[in-house]
């Protein structure tokens, strides 16, 4: 689920309040509506810019929603993206530490192979 995307983000920049809050029932709307947004950020940006959105249902609502699935890009990089967005809006020092740390990740994810149509020559 997204919500288990964004508790990971959170833990990782030591958000311990903004975790415990994500992982319950009565979570603020504002505090869902921000991971949310950063959520949809990260996920447009690997779809449009890293080309990967082969299989990608990009519509979120709500946290409780599936995450997008793309080849080879696992939670842990979701989160990644997210902490990164979350540090780069809030002016963390950690933010270029955490999108480099997300940068490298997808650079180093497995793609989805490309398949050439084999042609005769005459």
């Amino acid at each position: 689920m997204i919500k288990d995307v964004c508790i990971a983000a959170a833990n990782m920049l030591g958000l311990t309040e903004d975790a415990q809050q994500l992982a319950s029932e009565a979570c603020e709307q504002e505090t869902a509506d921000k991971y949310l947004r950063l959520y949809g950020l990260v996920v447009s940006e690997i779809a449009e810019e890293y080309r990967r959105g082969e299989n990608a249902d990009l519509s979120a609502d709500s946290l409780t929603d599936e995450e997008a699935s793309f080849t080879g890009i696992s939670r842990r990089i979701l989160a990644y993206g997210v902490a990164a967005e979350y540090a780069i809006t809030e002016g963390l020092d950690v933010a270029e530490l955490w999108d480099t740390r997300y940068k490298s990740s997808i650079a180093m994810a497995e793609r989805q192979p490309v398949r050439i149509k084999s042609r005769r020559f005459v």
